[in-house]
């Protein structure tokens, strides 16, 4: 992989992927995406030093309401070195606030994935951060989710197959949330 350095304000260099393939192992984030296309990241925006760099990883599934493929984001993929048991995957309930604020629903709806917002849930007394049907905007429960990673998970599938291109920078630390950033 081919790695060019881009000036940044503040006089900071950013390192941004241009080639394809890769050398990191395929379920590592930075890694070889299935079906082989090339990563981009495109770099050049506000990470600071009290920011680490993510990417969102998402599962695909039918909508239970309107039985739509959908996908729906079951956390985030950081540098393993920065998560205590290595593996580089941080829980949706861990960034779910960051991910709510900060991603665009545009990018999230060109890969299948509605919006994410506080909604109700008959089963969790005043609701949650969650995720959405793009097409019925049903709620997507975090159950069904954890389920569909574990599965993907205990079928041989990895973190970084997970991978859906889509790049936040996350803050170290969040109210004592994302502990495993600090």
């Amino acid at each position: 992989m081919q790695v060019n350095s881009y000036p940044r304000p503040g006089g900071r260099l950013s390192l941004v992927a241009t080639g394809g393939g890769g050398s990191l192992p395929p379920g590592r984030p930075g890694g070889p995406r299935s079906g082989g296309r090339p990563r981009v990241e495109a770099s050049q925006g506000s990470q600071h030093a009290d920011q680490v760099r993510a990417r969102v990883a998402a599962v695909t599934d039918a909508c239970w309401q309107c039985r739509s493929k959908v996908r729906a984001i079951v956390g985030v993929l950081v540098d393993p070195a920065r998560t205590p048991d290595g593996s580089g995957f941080i829980p949706f309930d861990e960034v779910a606030g960051v991910l709510a604020e900060t991603l665009d629903a545009r990018a999230l709806a060109a890969r299948r994935i509605g919006e994410i917002r506080h909604r109700s849930s008959p089963g969790v007394a005043g609701g949650y951060i969650a995720n959405g049907c793009v097409e019925c905007d049903a709620l997507l429960g975090r159950f069904a989710l954890e389920d569909l990673l574990a599965e993907h998970l205990h079928n041989g599938g990895t973190y970084g197959q997970l991978d859906m291109g889509i790049a936040v920078d996350l803050p170290l630390v969040q109210a004592g949330r994302l502990r495993a950033l600090g």
